[in-house]
């Protein structure tokens, strides 16, 4: 079975489905879509009309990046991202909603820095959690352990796709070089752990590409 992923060459959404589908060993290929423009084609596989999709060989489609990791984990239970300990599940699941709850943030900041008038105040709001969660996992991954021969996680996953999208979205001209994305050598624990995952295989395969977009357009 091959599956196609509709993704954005920068989406760090597309970019854990793709990570999950090469650590469970699943064939897919990459259709790559720009969900706001003129010529979309996510109205034609999914409701929400956003990006990842994940598309079956007979047509049926998996949207939202959280479900289709859900998804895939009950229906390729093989190559598990989920442990079944239920301690070191619940310590997983944790990992993976601080990374994604940081996405949401980072998102948000950017966001508001391309408005015309930003609010300092509310930036400074988002600031700090984004300083909470780093605190938070510098202690949660001191001793997590990154390897070729170990299988990594959705926590895993979560935290990597998020972090070193800050790292891309400077140079490749998404936002200005604000303090608040330079993240690495801050906290050394998880600087590590990230420059571990960054080196597997389903973390180079899968590099966030630029795409043109303007993102001021978007917050007028």
């Amino acid at each position: 079975m091959a599956f196609t992923l509709i993704n954005a060459r920068p989406s760090p959404f597309g970019r854990k489905v793709a990570i999950a589908l090469i650590e469970k060993g699943i064939d897919y290929k990459v259709q790559y879509d720009v969900p706001w423009g003129d010529q979309t084609c996510t109205p034609e596989y999914s409701p929400l009309e956003q990006l990842p999709i994940l598309i079956e060989e007979d047509g049926h489609c998996i949207y939202d990046s959280v479900y289709i990791l859900e998804w895939l984990e009950r229906q390729f239970p093989e190559r598990p991202l989920l442990p079944v300990d239920t301690d070191a599940l619940l310590e997983t699941k944790l990992r993976q909603l601080l990374g994604e709850r940081l996405m949401e943030v980072f998102q948000a900041i950017i966001m508001e820095n391309h408005r015309p008038e930003p609010s300092a105040p509310w930036i400074d709001r988002q600031e700090r959690k984004v300083k909470g969660v780093l605190a938070e996992l510098e202690r949660m991954v001191e001793h997590r352990v990154i390897a070729d021969d170990r299988p990594i996680d959705l926590g895993d996953i979560a935290i990597a796709t998020t972090l070193l999208l800050c790292e891309f979205l400077v140079p490749a001209g998404y936002c200005p070089n604000i303090d608040i994305l330079r993240w690495r050598d801050r906290y050394p624990n998880v600087t590590r752990y990230i420059d571990a995952l960054a080196k597997r295989p389903s973390f180079v395969a899968t590099a966030p590409q630029p795409m043109n977009v303007d993102l001021s357009a978007t917050v007028q």
